[in-house]
């Protein structure tokens, strides 16, 4: 992608996997890449013409150029394999299959960056052509380690922006680099991308698996979805079509939305509950109370969907109804929209870092659609949804439109923290005046789009929404919020991300946003005994931590304030006389307590 002078980049990243395309690092992954090899002469001599060498040595005029290989040992070179490189607009060149050599070679390939799809992966890095000349210069047995390319990618780890800039998502601190990335290995044919995570709906108590393949969906809704894509409400229909479920509903178009009036001729309150995670690890989140409208969720793959009644429906009918007639009478207008940003201090937010703490407040906001997703815009990744279908996304947008804000930066990722994700992330908002705030790593930004209040939304629906902003759809809700939030324990910041300390500490924060807050586990250091504390406050309140003993005994406040700035606290504490023993950290903040134990030694 070219970078351009224009106020908003959007730097389009997916993850597909080693195909023993270039490698970001993980320290288990690191450690895996440390397992033996079997020593093997290389370039091999005995595979066909000039398997694995640099074609391009002699071959003055190819542009690209390379040996792709049966499997990763390298055994035996892979015929008639399919080759096509990606722009960044997602244009492909597709080239002829390798041949009885298993090489693969052209001259007439456009000059710049293109993504390499070999069988079925797609690389994560971009290869710029031809100055990066054969594919076998880097991408030979056994990977091409060194000693400044020390780092390979997770499994799971998304393809990086099309600049080959890793800092747009490492954004401070700046710690990794596409010079720092190995190869795996060789172009390998046999390499897979992860699977999909599975889907399921529940219905009157009852589990249906759900696999798209297995079914032909029309979305009843096909003013807002694309075809081939569908709503979770179409995916219970289908299900329960297939499942002998009889299900009587109709479209309220006061409301913009469908309602189920009876499941097997019983009448009900019928709604629905989801989760985009737990097809990949949070099945709590089923659980969560909603007031978005199902017929405009998007299904992708992972999501778990609950048929549920005796909620509050009558509340969430009086909202869509004051919200459609809004939108019939305005427009795409939003009464209230507040940006708040208030990091903590990390490292004393220097300039580089972009940790801005700002606030601003827009009223009667006139939201445009960009089609970022919508069909006709030129990308590389799905457009689900209709041209003209505007999302929370485009709050932002037309919020740059208006020159309210100088920069909307988004990274596309398929997996993020080891989710199935498929979605732009909002990573950096210009503000007039102040400046430019950066996500980095674990710390960006959250949002929620709907009804009611922030502190009370219809149906008492929980606040971590946990839907991408830009498949989000919009009419005219009340509100949109958009804060800052930081995950995970800053103790473990050396760990690389996909670690199961790094993951599981992310994981405990996300669900502790309802609260306000989360007492991380202490560490303590063996060599002095000092405890090191960690929390992390997602809106501010008042807060005091102390230290017992496991008879309740305190022996020292740590701190008792008010705390403004979110995100994550560090305290210390070092007991003046080490006494042996279990000890507890008590957390209080505005009604809520939380203890974590840990144990003082020798």
């Amino acid at each position: 992608m070219k970078i351009v002078k224009l106020s908003i980049v959007f730097l389009l990243c997916v993850l597909l996997i080693p195909l023993g395309l270039t490698s970001c690092s993980s320290k288990e992954t690191e450690e895996n890449s440390d397992k033996e090899i079997e020593e093997k002469e290389w370039p091999p001599k005995d595979l066909g013409h000039n398997a694995g060498a640099n074609c391009m040595s002699c071959h003055l005029d190819f542009k690209v150029a390379g040996t792709v290989f049966e499997d990763e040992t390298a055994s035996d070179i892979q015929s008639a394999a399919g080759v096509s490189l990606i722009k960044a607009d997602g244009s492909k060149i597709i080239l002829d299959v390798t041949d009885d050599n298993g090489n693969i070679a052209s001259a007439l390939i456009d000059e710049g960056y293109h993504l390499i799809q070999v069988a079925s992966i797609t690389s994560r890095t971009w290869h710029k052509i031809p100055e990066q000349e054969s594919c076998n210069n880097c991408h030979i047995y056994g990977g091409n380690a060194s000693s400044a390319r020390t780092k390979e990618f997770h499994f799971y780890h998304t393809r990086i922006p099309s600049d080959n800039d890793c800092t747009h998502c490492h954004h401070f601190p700046a710690s990794m680099s596409l010079g720092q990335l190995r190869t795996p290995g060789v172009l390998n044919a046999q390499a897979e991308p992860p699977a999909h995570p599975g889907s399921r709906v529940e219905i009157e108590g009852e589990v249906y698996f759900f696999d798209p393949s297995e079914y032909s969906i029309n979305t009843v809704r096909p003013d807002i979805f694309a075809p081939g894509y569908f709503s979770m409400f179409d995916v219970i229909l289908a299900v329960a079509e297939k499942n002998n479920i009889n299900i009587d509903y109709e479209y309220d178009e006061s409301r913009k939305t469908h309602f189920i009036e009876k499941i097997n001729n019983i009448s009900g309150d019928y709604w629905y509950h989801f989760s985009y995670d737990v097809g990949s690890g949070n099945s709590a989140e089923i659980a969560y109370r909603r007031a978005y409208r199902w017929d405009e969720a998007l299904w992708r793959p992972g999501v778990w969907i609950k048929v549920v009644h005796g909620e509050n429906l009558d509340e969430i009918k009086a909202e869509y109804f004051e919200e459609i007639a809004r939108e019939s009478s305005q427009g795409h207008v939003i009464p209230h929209v507040k940006i708040s940003l208030n990091p903590s201090i990390y490292k004393g937010n220097p300039t580089g870092s972009h940790r801005i703490s700002v606030v601003r407040e827009f009223y009667d906001v006139e939201v445009t659609p960009h089609n970022l997703r919508g069909l006709g815009y030129l990308t590389l990744y799905s457009k689900p949804f209709q041209p003209g279908v505007t999302t929370s996304l485009d709050i932002l947008l037309s919020l740059k439109d208006q020159d309210e804000l100088e920069l909307v930066t988004s990274v596309f990722y398929t997996f993020f923290a080891q989710k199935y994700i498929e979605s732009f992330y909002v990573v950096a908002l210009g503000f007039p005046d102040v400046g430019i705030a950066h996500a980095s790593g674990r710390q960006g930004f959250v949002y929620v789009t709907n009804n009611g209040t922030f502190e009370r939304l219809p149906n008492n629906a929980d606040r971590k929404f946990h839907m991408t902003s830009d498949i989000c759809v919009v009419h005219a809700p009340d509100f949109s919020y958009w804060r800052w939030i930081e995950l995970g324990n800053p103790y473990y910041e050396t760990t690389e991300p996909g670690s199961s300390q790094f993951l599981s500490s992310i994981a405990e924060d996300f669900n502790a946003l309802g609260r306000g807050f989360n007492l991380h586990k202490p560490v303590v250091e063996p060599d002095n005994g000092r405890v090191n504390i960690s929390c992390n406050i997602f809106q501010p309140g008042h807060v005091s931590i102390s230290v017992h003993k496991a008879s309740g005994q305190r022996v020292a406040i740590l701190f008792n304030n008010r705390i403004e700035n979110i995100g994550i606290k560090k305290l210390e504490w070092k007991p003046k006389k080490r006494i042996v023993g279990p000890y507890s950290i008590v957390m209080c903040y505005e009604n809520f307590t939380q203890m974590r134990s840990f144990l003082l030694q020798n």
